[in-house]
């Protein structure tokens, strides 16, 4: 998002932790900045890799964001004066020409400030002629949008190596994998799958020699052997071999391996100029999915509302996912469950970029949108008399505050609903 007087996310209350900190001086700064993100990212890591994985995934979609907006204002020849990630109090930064480059402890996005957004911002006069609200039209739509422009193009990237070599993930129809291995058994010790190294995805073809092509196969051999010790065949990937487990015995003392099945996931890939087209199609596909999201949650306000105020283990909260906001929070929760693939985090990342941009394109301020929105009108007011028409953004500053003020109770009732009430991926 560019900073502006509607977007800048610092408040008041930060500026002055934010003096504090900075009378600590650069290398103290730098230390303490240095060890509160690496000690976020360690404790994130032992709770789960994969959860850090993501979450750093997350954070590299948002610097790209930033990046996009930097580079243009750069191109354009407009005068960035900071690009951060985070928000909050500056934890360390440093100076390349005029764009101070920093990292700031609440890692939920990020800004690059240009200078001259909007009329209430003050610039020198020596930098008037750099500012936003001097270009051209063209010039400041490709700022105002570059973010967007960013993440559309991660998701073209993203979907052509799926489809190219990933592999799209098409759900076979007759056939089973294992969609989820318990790390306990009955017992409280490591489940019969656990330690015989199970994991999501592979192919269970048979136990002690009976097939298990169909899941009632298995589970019939399974229980007929309560604590023996059994071979099982195993295809993962391309390759099959032959694992040995003590089978666990469940409280009715039938027998116990500790997986979930699903439809097996053929992962089909397609030719360059096939992969090129089928990308294009699936991106076309994927941005009329989110518009029409966004606009289901629009229309169904009463009841998005009513879920982020239900209480914790509601049973009701996650019945239709199409009004069920997710957070980031459920975003890393989604992205780090073992239930997915390779290729389905792919699928997860394009959407995820996709939405990201279309929802930021809305006309509404502080959205990028809202700056595409103001410079739009403003062209149109100019006509064909060639003088610059300015708009008096004062008269837009009490929608923008209710605006901030519904995406706020948004994002933080979707937080609180991940927590509460989370999808269970």
């Amino acid at each position: 998002m560019v900073a502006s007087a509607f977007s800048r996310k610092v408040p008041i209350g930060v500026l002055v932790s934010d003096s504090v900190v900075a009378n600590l001086g650069p290398r103290t700064r730098g230390l303490v900045g240095s060890g509160v993100i690496v000690g976020s990212l360690i404790l994130l890591g032992w709770a789960s890799m994969a959860m850090l994985a993501v979450a750093m995934i997350i954070a590299f979609v948002v610097f790209v964001h930033e990046l996009g907006h930097f580079v243009a204002a750069r191109l354009t020849g407009m005068k960035a004066t900071e690009f951060f990630l985070g928000f909050g109090p500056r934890l360390f930064s440093f100076r390349r020409g005029e764009t101070e480059f920093g990292v700031k402890p609440i890692i939920a996005g990020a800004y690059v400030k240009v200078v001259g957004m909007t009329n209430l911002d003050e610039v020198p006069s020596v930098d008037e002629p750099r500012t936003y609200r001097q270009q051209t039209y063209p010039r400041r739509l490709l700022v105002a949008s570059a973010g967007s422009i960013m993440h559309f193009l991660m998701a073209v990237i993203g979907l052509f190596v799926l489809f190219c070599f990933m592999g799209e993930p098409v759900i076979e129809e007759g056939t089973w994998e294992v969609g989820t291995v318990v790390d306990q058994g009955a017992d409280g010790e490591r489940s019969a799958a656990a330690r015989a190294g199970i994991q999501p995805g592979d192919r269970i073809l048979s136990v002690e020699n009976e097939s298990t092509t169909e899941w009632n196969y298995l589970v019939e051999a399974v229980r007929n052997r309560p604590g023996e010790k059994v071979e099982l065949e195993i295809l993962r990937g391309d390759v099959t071999f032959s694992v040995e487990t003590v089978l666990d015995t469940g409280p009715d003392g039938s027998g116990l391996l500790g997986i979930g099945g699903r439809q097996a996931i053929l992962l089909t890939k397609s030719g360059l100029a096939a992969a090129v087209g089928k990308t294009f199609s699936e991106f076309n596909t994927m941005t009329g999915q989110s518009i029409r999201g966004i606009w289901v949650i629009v229309a169904n306000l009463g009841e998005v509302a009513d879920r982020i105020l239900s209480p914790p283990n509601d049973p009701t909260a996650n019945d239709n996912l199409e009004t069920r906001p997710v957070s980031l929070v459920g975003a890393v929760q989604i992205g780090a469950s073992d239930r997915l693939s390779g290729s389905e985090r792919m699928q997860l990342f394009v959407a995820f970029n996709i939405f990201i941009g279309v929802f930021n394109l809305l006309p509404l301020l502080p959205l990028d949108g809202g700056h595409v929105a103001i410079a739009t009108y403003e062209r149109i007011r100019e006509g064909r008399s060639g003088r610059r028409h300015l708009i008096d953004t004062t008269r837009l500053l009490p929608f923008t505050y209710a605006v901030v003020a519904f995406l706020a109770f948004f994002g933080l009732g979707a937080i609180y609903l991940d927590l509460a009430n989370p999808l269970g991926f």
